[in-house]
């Protein structure tokens, strides 16, 4: 596996995590949730939590890269 496949990889698990917390925020936002919780909190919490499950990607499949050499 090549540093570009982890790339892509990673890329794709940030793009299903970013839709997969997105959505049920913005239902939550639109039913009038998270009224105690800035916006820009708002703004930024899928970017986050899409972040972490891509660079767990990155990382899993560097080590089963590394493991396979």
């Amino acid at each position: 596996m090549t540093k570009k496949d982890i790339a892509i990889r990673a890329l794709k698990t940030f793009v299903q995590a970013f839709l997969g917390v997105l959505v049920p925020e913005i239902v939550t936002i639109l039913n009038g949730g998270f009224t105690d919780v800035s916006t820009a909190w708002k703004a930024l919490s899928p970017f986050i939590a899409s972040a972490l499950a891509a660079g767990i990607s990155a990382v899993w499949n560097i080590v089963l890269a590394e493991l396979k050499t």
